[in-house]
């Protein structure tokens, strides 16, 4: 947008919650779109980008048009939060030159699986350590419960204040469509399971395969029997053998007096001949037996599934009890002290009609 469409809002919009005046923020598609993937993407890991645009005045307004999205690289995990290094901040200088020459650092975009929209300390001190970066609002999200929102940060009070609501707008953006482009963002596949019974069936029948290839017996390795090469032998054999006594016979057809001992050798030869075949026989019949004694050795133990039992559920409902904040407290500080996590943040919140996160010391709380 140049400094002669100021005055003119775009009109290709989508609003996403109730717009308040005085203060609005328009989002471009490009940027919204990075940011869910890069949120969705390493999944249950917390991360940051930055966020860059421009601030402009609009009928007295001041209006927030955000055009592009910067990854947090080379960031560090200091106090359980993903934090920007000077490294960091290199890389988003780079990234700005190249991309977005007429925008700048506007926001922090911040990226906390399973905590909801919730504000830590944490961020609120990154952003007091890092004003000087341009940051002005705040866009946290969690990808797990599929909540986000916008901030401003108040200088006076060093405290975030909620925005209703953001107008997301279509325009060209050519400078985040190629940063999109060097920048892809690879999404977390998860592991491709079976697609029906008869698939798991087949896997299970290779294993099982797999398993009875190799039987071993007493110690030792039988190697599986090729039935077929062993006949293709004795059957060349016994082909050599006829061969041998036709060239004999050949030999002596002439003589007469040989005659009786041709014959005599081929009876012999014939005898030899069954013999083989009653040895092959014996032959195969031992390595059927042997096979079946290996593949009786072969045995399956199924070890039945534990049978646990799980407790029913208390129907009471416990009444709350009463808390008075002392020096330090915080919402967060409360749910770990009394539960050992933060999974009753929430619920306290809703339970003394809490919207701002700020508890003042002294104040008797109702906690469930």
């Amino acid at each position: 947008m140049t400094n002669e469409e100021t005055n003119n809002l775009p009109n290709n919009v989508k609003q996403i919650g109730s717009i308040s005046d005085g203060y609005r923020i328009y989002l471009e598609d490009y940027a919204c779109t990075y940011l869910e993937q890069y949120a969705a993407s390493r999944g249950g890991c917390e991360k940051a980008a930055v966020l860059v645009g421009r601030n402009l005045t609009i009928n007295d307004d001041n209006v927030l048009f955000i055009n592009g999205v910067i990854q947090g690289k080379y960031t560090v995990q200091r106090n359980g939060m993903a934090e920007l290094t000077e490294k960091s901040w290199q890389y988003i200088d780079k990234q700005l030159n190249l991309y977005f020459k007429d925008s700048q650092v506007v926001g922090l975009a911040y990226v906390q699986p399973g905590f909801e929209d919730y504000i830590s300390e944490k961020l609120c001190n990154f952003q007091k350590n890092n004003i000087t970066k341009g940051l002005q609002v705040l866009y946290i999200t969690d990808p797990t419960e599929k909540i986000s929102g916008f901030y401003r940060w108040n200088n006076n009070e060093e405290v975030f204040s909620a925005i209703k609501g953001y107008i997301i707008y279509y325009e060209k953006n050519e400078g985040m469509h190629e940063y999109m482009l060097e920048n892809k963002i690879k999404e977390d596949k998860p592991e491709r399971e079976p697609e029906n019974e008869r698939e798991t069936e087949d896997a299970g029948a290779k294993a099982r395969a797999v398993a009875t290839s190799k039987v071993v017996k007493k110690g030792k390795h039988y190697a599986p029997i090729d039935q077929s090469k062993t006949v293709n032998l004795l059957g060349s054999v016994s082909f050599v053998m006829l061969l041998v006594c036709f060239i004999i016979g050949a030999g002596l057809v002439q003589n007469d007096d040989k005659l009786n001992d041709l014959e005599t050798q081929l009876a012999a030869l014939e005898n030899e001949f069954q013999s083989s075949k009653e040895v092959f026989a014996s032959y195969q019949e031992a390595a059927a037996t042997e096979t079946t004694e290996i593949t009786t050795t072969v045995t399956t133990t199924e070890t039945p599934l534990e049978q646990t039992t799980e407790a029913p559920e208390s129907t009471a409902v416990s009444e709350p009890t009463k808390y008075t904040v002392q020096a330090g407290d915080t919402l967060i500080s409360i749910s770990k002290a009394r539960y050992g996590d933060i999974s009753k943040v929430q619920e306290i919140r809703e339970l003394n009609n809490i919207e701002d996160d700020k508890i003042v010391v002294g104040k008797t709380l109702l906690l469930p």
